[in-house]
């Protein structure tokens, strides 16, 4: 089983313009959209020539040596004569040239029916197959369509549709063919599901294939939004690849669905039902059914699990999912050092510590489940530890700021504690917040939202879901500083924060007075976050990442250095000649003096993304790269080449310093 190493649905990129559950609807259904710049930036790789084929090359390699051979006999004629005479008179011409056929040509003949008999087959079996497929009747799957498991609360319904609803309607894209027919399938799915009597209905008899396996909290994925929904995530997804039909896939189903209730929290569990689609765009050939796949950023490509026997799978496939999350544990009763040795390094990101309660090693494996799964989506931002909150209290050598920043020592067991720290040496914490043990998983994004405030991360494509797609319980926008200098971003945070704080007065007097507030003019967020252009140390920027569209986003700006995003809807809003960001909330909330531009701001083409491997960097350089720049690289490498050489050779110190300093250019 060979992964494909990019990792990505070649037939999907399109869906990619939407958000992270528009999920390109419809399952596969809808007509095949025009390709558009975007695709043309995203399948830059070009098509295989027909020389490319190892077996058209021995074909032609073989005829060019039978020619040969057969012109030198024909020229020589000697060889032909005396076979002449060695035959008898009665041997006729039919007879000749049958023998020389089984003679000269028995290996190409045989080679030729073995080729004609398989494509014979492959033809018969297509055709096969393809008869079967007009004879079933597909419905139009609305889970999928909106983009939402199947036992989502109406709650997240209503959400995924209105999200979906400002992307897809038609009055937001008036040159789109296809969003019309999109935005009426979306219509069509909420109608259905956010009413009970429909969606009870519907789930009883208007399911897809997946109606003899039924698997209500996993998400339906199709060609049309696997990536948008996993390849490009930042959340851990099990994959599975099945049929209803397949005995393997029957016996396999109580093991996933059992995964799904005890880890549903911690990964995402999606499936891919190949009946009708054979899932050659998958980055895996599916060889055998069922096959499970695990998807996540820091592994690279897909992990396979594999299936044995079926008492054994349970806890393999327990084991397979709960290992997609690093150890953050600090081991406190083994080494009481390790905390105040991992405080006292320099790494290249800011800490962040999470003291929970826990007793048992085994309660603190399971309770800091949570934690592990936040170290591993805010990797980009943060480095996490996690420690027992009861031996923290023991520990003698602690600062005084982090034993004050915990909570009381006969709170050990019902709070926990997230603790700030400098990327520096520094083992006291910049900030804290103390919260209820156990607690859910976005309250604990929202308390990383404001450390990132803290640490003024770079903008990248990774980050920008992370800091600035909204929650289920919060509304998020970001202000992008463009370039901005430590003391513009420490200034435009304080201002953020009497920003919020003026308007949370303002709310609270217009509801004493008896006035509403509508929860999108209340319920958000606006954290700062900076974009770089130019390269700044080791942080993600333009011109070293890639982010082919910042061209429109920089036309859109029209010089101004810092812009609103809301990365929900792709809508982006210039702040031309702003000189405080005090009255940021305000805006937002009543739209005052906020000329938003749509279709603008593309989730990951337009944002520095810096996953790409070396090779496809170097490629994507020399690209992009100008005549005289290819040029004086290569002049560069050859010279450097001959400098080493030289180096090495006459051992002059001379020739070696000259090739370090075009090393270093």
């Amino acid at each position: 089983l060979k992964p494909d190493r990019s990792g990505m649905a070649p037939g999907s990129r399109k869906a990619r313009d939407g958000v992270a559950n528009a999920a390109g609807a419809s399952s596969g259904r809808r007509k095949q959209a025009e390709p558009g710049p975007d695709d043309e930036l995203l399948d830059q790789a070009g098509t295989g020539n027909w020389m490319d084929s190892i077996v058209i090359l021995g074909a032609v390699r073989y005829m060019v040596s039978r020619i040969l051979a057969l012109s030198s006999q024909a020229t020589s004629g000697t060889a032909k004569d005396a076979r002449k005479k060695e035959k008898g008179p009665s041997q006729s011409v039919k007879e000749d040239t049958a023998q020389w056929i089984a003679n000269d040509f028995k290996i190409p003949v045989g080679l030729l029916t073995i080729f004609v008999l398989t494509c014979a087959l492959i033809a018969g079996g297509e055709g096969f197959h393809e008869r079967n497929q007009e004879k079933r009747e597909v419905v139009d799957d609305y889970y999928g369509t909106l983009g939402v498991p199947r036992d989502a609360e109406t709650a997240d319904v209503k959400r995924a549709y209105k999200t979906l609803a400002k992307l897809w309607h038609p009055d937001r894209n008036p040159n789109c063919s296809s969003c019309q027919e999109t935005f009426s399938k979306i219509a069509v799915a909420y109608e259905t599901l956010s009413d009970e009597k429909k969606r009870s209905a519907y789930d009883e008899s208007g399911e897809i294939a997946t109606a003899e396996l039924k698997s209500a909290r996993s998400v339906p994925l199709t060609r049309d939004n696997f990536d948008e929904l996993v390849t490009f995530s930042n959340d851990v997804w099990i994959v599975q690849i099945f049929k209803p039909d397949d005995g393997g896939c029957a016996q396999f189903h109580p093991f996933w669905e059992n995964q799904i209730q005890k880890h549903g929290h911690l990964v995402r569990f999606g499936r891919v039902d190949v009946t009708n689609d054979p899932g050659k765009w998958l980055p895996v050939k599916v060889r055998v059914l069922p096959m499970i796949l695990k998807y996540a950023r820091h592994l690279g490509v897909p992990e396979i699990f594999p299936i044995t026997a079926m008492h054994e799978t349970p806890q393999h496939l327990m084991k397979f999912v709960l290992t997609s999350f690093p150890n953050i544990g600090l081991p406190l009763h083994k080494d009481p050092s390790c905390l105040s040795t991992w405080l006292r390094s320099s790494t290249r990101r800011h800490k962040v510590l999470f003291a929970i309660p826990g007793k048992s090693e085994e309660e603190r494996y399971k309770s800091h489940l949570v934690p592990r799964k936040l170290a591993t989506t805010w990797s980009e931002i943060f480095e996490f530890r996690t420690v027992e909150l009861a031996a923290l209290h023991k520990l003698p050598d602690m600062p005084a700021e982090v034993l004050s920043a915990l909570p009381p020592q006969n709170q050990s067991e019902t709070h926990g504690a997230m603790l700030f720290f400098s990327a520096s040496s520094n083992p006291r914490p910049k900030s804290s917040a103390v919260f209820a043990w156990p607690t859910g998983e976005e309250e604990l994004v929202l308390q990383l939202i404001g450390l990132a405030e803290l640490a003024a991360p770079a903008l990248s494509a990774n980050s920008a879901e992370l800091l600035c797609r909204s929650l289920a319980i919060r509304r998020v926008y970001c202000l992008v500083l463009l370039d901005p200098t430590d003391s513009t971003v420490s200034r435009a945070a304080q201002e953020l924060k009497e920003s919020r704080a003026q308007y949370t007065r303002e709310v609270a007097d217009i509801r004493a007075s008896g006035g509403e507030v509508t929860e999108d003019e209340d319920n958000f967020i606006v954290p700062a976050v900076r974009l770089f252009k130019q390269p700044r140390g080791l942080q993600p920027s333009i011109s070293t990442c890639h982010a082919p569209l910042f061209s429109q986003v920089e036309k859109s700006l029209g010089g101004a250095s810092a812009f609103l995003m809301d990365l929900d809807t792709g809508r982006m809003a210039a702040l031309r000649g702003l000189t405080s960001f005090r009255g940021i909330f305000p805006q937002i909330a009543y739209e005052d003096s906020l000329v938003w531009v749509e279709d603008t701001l593309h989730p990951f083409l337009s944002l520095p993304d810096c996953n790409e491997g070396m090779l496809q960097h170097f490629r994507r350089s020399l690209r992009e790269a100008p005549f005289w720049g290819v040029a004086m690289q290569l002049f560069t490498i050859i010279f450097l080449l001959e400098a080493v050489g030289r180096a090495a050779v006459d051992r002059s110190p001379r020739w070696a310093a000259g090739a370090a300093l075009l090393l270093s250019l």
